[in-house]
């Protein structure tokens, strides 16, 4: 590995063989979550030729914007230090999110689906549970860990959802769904949620240069501030899933508020829950380490006036992790091996 704080050819060799000991390291793992287990327990009856062409699309995408953003680093670490770098970082976060939805149209193996008649039923749905109106953009897609999500800068957002939905939820299910997402743009739970992971990855990247031997003047350097970072990152998912959770929390009771019956928000939560983990009950102890978005169980028994949280912070902050090579964002039990979900996590 390249200590030489000065541009040199081997720089792109070292760096590729690191990323390339990271795609080898992670191919097992990948097969295993994106292939083998779906297809064991009927979650999905894809063929291995297809699974391998997504996810060769997915690590080269990675791969390339990896390799492009770790130069980049390296140059502008030794021409203006770690100052130049973290503006380079946020910059990279702001431009994610910006192209979030483009970036996973190009792992997906759909296309943007447009159900006229059921869209139209939709909006008027959203009209009676005074939603403020957004874009929304129907993707075909066969894993059904794929939940779409709130994609775009803030002001400018669009709410993508699952044509899957569409035959497993009624429409009545739908607005719930799409309103929860706009009520988590209108009340600032996603956009504090943007905060809290820009400040994070921010903040992780900044210690991780402190380690004995990191940096971002070389490749050996960079290497082990991304060791550190990963090691930050982890930290993250164990504190960050409760403010998570309560946004969760939060939007379900404004959603309450807007007229949505319990009964219709506890049958919603059910049918996406069947599509997603079948794990309508969960321990405290698992759900307070692991995970971001709250049981059904917990989340039917919620009470009105929770505190508002950040809205899915915990996820969004493994994929802005992209912008300083985050090597847990595609490492984790949800998304191993699903290109797709390396860019949008799965969220409620």
């Amino acid at each position: 590995m390249s200590t030489v704080e000065a541009w040199q050819e081997n720089d792109v060799w070292s760096l590729g063989a690191f990323l390339g000991d990271f795609l080898l390291i992670m191919l097992p793992l990948d097969i295993l979550g994106g292939f083998v287990l779906p297809n064991r327990y009927q979650r999905q009856s894809a063929t291995f030729a297809h699974f391998f062409g997504q996810w060769l699309i997915g690590v080269m995408l990675q791969s390339f914007l990896f390799m492009s953003t770790g130069l980049i680093i390296l140059a502008i670490g030794r021409l203006l230090g770690l100052g130049g770098v973290l503006t380079l970082i946020a910059t990279l976060c702001f431009a994610y999110i910006s192209m979030q939805g483009r970036l996973v149209r190009l792992t997906i193996d759909g296309t943007q689906y447009r159900p006229a008649r059921q869209l139209v039923m939709l909006k008027r749905r959203l009209q009676q549970f005074r939603a403020v109106n957004r874009p929304i953009e129907v993707l075909s897609h066969s894993d059904p860990g794929f939940t779409g999500g709130v994609v775009g800068l803030p002001g400018r957002e669009n709410i993508i959802i699952p044509r899957i939905w569409f035959n497993h939820l009624s429409t009545e299910q739908l607005a719930t769904v799409v309103t929860r997402r706009l009520i988590a743009i209108e009340s600032n739970s996603r956009n504090k949620g943007l905060l809290l992971a820009l400040l994070w990855i921010l903040t992780g990247f900044t210690f991780s240069t402190l380690l004995p031997g990191a940096g971002v003047k070389s490749v050996a350097q960079l290497v082990t501030t991304c060791a550190g970072f990963t090691l930050w990152t982890f930290f993250g998912l164990l504190v960050l899933p409760s403010v998570s959770r309560l946004a969760s929390y939060s939007i379900d009771s404004k959603l309450i508020e807007r007229g949505v019956s319990r009964q219709l928000l506890e049958s919603t939560l059910t049918a996406l829950d069947r599509l997603q983990d079948n794990e309508p009950d969960r321990s405290k102890l698992v759900e307070t380490i692991f995970h971001p978005v709250p049981s059904v169980a917990n989340r039917c028994e919620l009470s009105i006036g929770h505190s508002s949280g950040a809205w899915h912070a915990a996820r969004m902050v493994l994929f802005l992790s992209w912008s300083c090579l985050g090597l847990l964002s595609r490492a984790v039990h949800c998304n191993v091996g699903r290109p797709e979900l390396w860019i949008m996590l799965p969220t409620d």
